[in-house]
């Protein structure tokens, strides 16, 4: 039994054809800090997302136990996912950084305040991130915590398959010069590829393992994806406001 996207696909347009995304919102760098230093908490939650999946296909602990069903197969592919984020290609290609170090040398580069991300991750305490940025998190969590099936809906709907053309329109309404920020564009343009050719399909097939074909986490799937993605939606509704 598989997902019916027919009701995931009408937030997904809502989510696509948000104005932050589609009208003229992110015009000068300063607003482009604003919304990379609340973006960069769910660049972050990102990581945790993916790598409880990963504990879920290949579990690391002093004993391995292999897991049952189609493991291999699910296993690389989350392993192949997670070499790309933690150790992807450099914008000069003589290197190797993970996504997250790359978007905080993004940050950096335009100026932008990366002392709330640093904080957070010495103390892991969610009073330091902006409200919004918190309540984005708190969802990613809420589906890890519902089991490996609701993260891996989170991860295929609410991130893998939505962040090309989210990026895309992004890039296509920025009024900032890719001179200006080279590492930005370098990191949008890199997962408009990645997650287009090779993430966002790796993403429907490891959903589709961990629903194994229960109507009642199909069900699960289907209402954690929304979720998802209503959550998206609320957190590009905050940043909006404080850039306009």
């Amino acid at each position: 039994m598989r997902i019916d996207t027919t009701r995931i696909q009408q937030h997904r347009s809502l989510l696509e054809n948000h104005s932050l995304l589609v009208t003229n919102t992110i015009q000068s760098i300063e607003d482009l800090r604003v919304f990379m230093e609340h973006h960069v908490f769910a660049v972050w939650d990102f990581m945790s997302l993916i790598k409880a999946l990963q504990h879920e296909a290949c579990p690391s602990t002093k004993f391995w136990v292999p897991t049952k069903g189609n493991r291999s197969a699910v296993a690389r592919m989350i392993n192949e996912i997670i070499l790309c984020e933690e150790s992807d290609v450099t914008p000069d290609g003589k290197g190797s950084l993970s996504h997250f170090d790359l978007y905080l040398q993004a940050m950096m580069e335009i100026g932008a305040d990366t002392s709330k991300i640093i904080k957070f991750l010495e103390t892991l305490d969610y009073g330091v991130m902006p409200l919004s940025s918190a309540e984005f998190v708190k969802t990613t969590f809420d589906a890890i915590e519902k089991g490996p099936h609701c993260a891996a809906a989170s991860f295929c709907y609410g991130r893998e398959t939505v962040i090309p053309a989210m990026f895309k329109r992004i890039l296509g309404q920025i009024n900032i010069s890719s001179l200006d920020a080279p590492k930005f564009y370098y990191y949008l343009e890199r997962h408009i590829f990645v997650d287009g050719e090779d993430h966002g399909p790796k993403a429907e097939l490891m959903l589709e393992y961990f629903c194994d074909n229960d109507p009642i986490k199909v069900f699960e799937a289907e209402k954690t994806a929304i979720n998802a993605i209503n959550a998206r939606i609320q957190f590009f509704n905050h940043i909006e406001s404080l850039v306009l």
